[in-house]
């Protein structure tokens, strides 16, 4: 399996709905081909996404084609897909 590691920036002045955006992101994700699970986390400044796929082919385009709306209430740092060694 593969991972794909999201981290993004909250915009502090940001007009949206950050919960609506979630929910709009999760329902897409989850209808991904070889999608398995997904962790997203925050400390309010910032934010990680842990995607698991069960092919390193989608964790790779989905990385590749990371892409966040200019109007989100978070700005993307980095999207990076990494095999999964072991899982606990």
């Amino acid at each position: 399996m593969y991972a794909v590691v999201f981290e993004v920036d909250m915009k502090p002045d940001a007009q949206g709905d950050p919960e609506a955006e979630l929910d709009g992101l999760v329902g897409f994700v989850k209808s991904l081909p070889d999608f398995v699970r997904g962790t997203w986390t925050t400390d309010g400044s910032r934010g990680l996404s842990f995607l698991v796929f069960a092919t390193e082919e989608a964790a790779r385009g989905m990385a590749e084609n990371a892409f966040i709306p200019p109007d989100a209430t978070v700005t993307l740092r980095s999207a990076t897909a990494y095999e999964i060694v072991r899982d606990v």
